[in-house]
């Protein structure tokens, strides 16, 4: 039953994200985001998009940033990323259910403020 949802949460990821495109949406959400990707986490333009799309599945995002042909180190830093700030959409709905929507709030804030402090530092002790 859960290996099911994971699936269906995979395939509704996919799914959106490929509707987000088609809209140009997901280009306007990396273009808002690319400032704090290219100024403070030192990644390329396009990984904004990955970083995005991470939120609806990590899978996705780390296979989109294999075409932006991204140092070592700048792939550290984008992973470390993903893999800080909440996993995917069906944790949102997991937290929420466990932790009410009060709790589930703090969650993603400590988590994007943590990912966000933890990337800028990679990229400054990585030299990048």
């Amino acid at each position: 039953m859960v290996l099911e949802r994971c699936h269906t949460m995979a395939f509704l990821g996919i799914l959106i994200i490929n509707l987000l495109y088609v809209f140009n949406f997901i280009d306007f959400i990396g273009d808002l985001f690319s400032p704090v990707v290219v100024e403070w986490f030192g990644l390329e333009k396009g990984a904004s998009i990955a970083l995005v799309a991470g939120f609806l599945g990590k899978d996705l995002a780390v296979g989109m940033l294999l075409p932006l042909h991204m140092t070592a180190k700048q792939l550290v830093v984008a992973t470390t990323i993903l893999t800080i700030y909440f996993p995917c959409v069906a944790t949102f709905t997991i937290l929420i259910k466990e932790l009410g929507i009060k709790d589930m709030i703090k969650s993603t804030f400590i988590m994007i403020l943590t990912a966000f402090i933890v990337g800028g530092a990679q990229r400054f002790l990585l030299g990048i």
